[in-house]
């Protein structure tokens, strides 16, 4: 027991109000997204490139999102923009099961992108960095994960089993989707009425408006620097995700079940790996934690390029990628914190989360041109130089901050001896 009280540090029960909220929340839309893309195509009879365009339009507007969402909750707090998210996102499920067409679908993409996942995660990153302290953060970004990943691997189950049982049909899929959108309303009610304020009072006392905040955290280039290799890491993390069932099934001859295996795999992975992981990361430098990381990644893109075996896949994903996915979703919000300034400290984070929607909107049409024209081992190429180019920038990186601090403690010493000669008596 004392080891595990070491290890989970005892946090701020927000932090543990968030783990139930990402669960239920997860959960929600993993009775959603299973059979979004047959219910849209089969029921509605939307082609499948034009479902494609939806989810790139929701995509955009998450990264719209974020350019709203960061500033918002350093203006007004975590709580109004975690609220507006989930809430949005119990009206966009909604829609999503009563929209009878194209334009109506799209509508509902873009609303679902501007208020959901991005924002959500943006304020409560935010609200786990307020209430805990940096020399536990990433065990703090690791347990809320682990809740969201416990509801991300119950809800595609329950939706399977209910589908099965109702046959499949367009109104069982539509009660899925009005399911997700009673439990995010049901997350909406339990964060207002438990989870208190947590913007810190130095924020609070230097509030700017929106766009200088923005203007300033844009200017940073140690933050621009980790942009750039988040965008890089994450094209590695949702072209994966995106690609490899498809591969699999059509170029390697897996079946379904084994397909299912590897998938399924992560997500243990997952909740067994990730607390021992982000208390390691807590002890370590995170740019450190980063650059294995996208070594990992090159390392599951190199399997995937010179071997073509279920087994090849299975240690590729299940192994190599699922260790750097646990890796930098903790180490790249928790570093982000640490470059911001408290007053600026949801900015930062909402433009990191920015960096999955960059690459959600373009990694899956690369794959999917690549793999219609068979060509799987430039994917498995590109995404090597991809882990390689963030490599290079999270040297600069360390390199830039490195030169910071020291340009910092020579100023101080400057100031230290001019000080010290104008106080000094004749």
């Amino acid at each position: 027991m004392n080891r595990v009280n070491k290890a989970l540090g005892w946090f701020d029960e927000r932090v543990w109000l968030l783990l139930f909220a990402m669960l239920v929340f997860r959960f929600g839309q993993g009775l959603y997204f299973p059979f979004s893309t047959i219910y849209f195509h089969n029921v509605l009879g939307i082609p499948l490139p034009l479902v494609g365009v939806g989810l790139a339009f929701l995509a955009a507007a998450s990264v719209a999102s974020g350019l709203i969402s960061g500033p918002l909750a350093d203006r007004f707090g975590r709580r109004l923009p975690m609220l507006l998210a989930v809430g949005g996102s119990a009206v966009s499920f909604f829609l999503f099961s009563v929209v009878d067409g194209l334009a109506g679908y799209l509508a509902v993409s873009v609303l679902a992108g501007l208020m959901g996942s991005a924002m959500f995660d943006a304020a409560r990153n935010a609200m786990v960095a307020d209430v805990t302290p940096p020399e536990r953060r990433s065990r703090a970004y690791g347990l809320v994960r682990v809740g969201g990943n416990v509801g991300w691997a119950l809800g595609p189950m329950t939706a399977g089993l209910v589908s099965a049982a109702g046959g499949g049909t367009g109104e069982t899929y539509r009660m899925l989707f009005t399911g997700t959108a009673v439990l995010s309303a049901l997350v909406v009610a339990a964060l207002a009425i438990r989870v208190k304020e947590s913007l810190p009072g130095a924020a609070t006392a230097s509030r700017k408006a929106p766009a200088s905040g923005l203007r300033e955290a844009l200017s940073d280039v140690r933050l621009l620097v980790l942009l750039g290799s988040g965008v890089l890491l994450y094209y590695v993390f949702t072209q994966d995700w995106q690609t490899l069932p498809i591969y699999a099934r059509n170029f390697v001859g897996v079946p379904d079940g084994k397909i299912g295996l590897f998938l399924g795999a992560n997500g243990v992975m997952v909740i067994l790996f990730q607390l021992p992981i982000s208390y390691i990361i807590d002890r370590i430098s995170k740019i450190v934690a980063l650059l294995a990381g996208a070594a990992l990644f090159a390392l599951s893109s190199a399997t995937l390029l010179f071997t073509d075996s279920f087994l090849g896949i299975l240690v590729a994903f299940a192994g190599f990628f699922t260790l750097a996915e646990m890796i930098l979703e903790v180490a790249g919000p928790a570093l982000a914190a640490g470059l911001a300034p408290i007053r600026l400290r949801g900015t930062y984070l909402a433009l990191f989360g920015s960096c999955f929607g960059v690459s959600y909107g373009l990694s899956p049409i690369v794959a999917g041109a690549l793999l219609q024209a068979r060509l799987p081992d430039v994917i498995w190429t590109i995404q090597l130089i991809a882990a390689a180019m963030a490599i290079i920038g999270l040297i600069a990186l360390t390199l830039l901050t490195n030169y910071l601090k020291r340009d910092r403690r020579c100023c101080r010493r400057y100031h230290s001896k001019m000080q010290a000669t104008l106080i000094k008596p004749r």
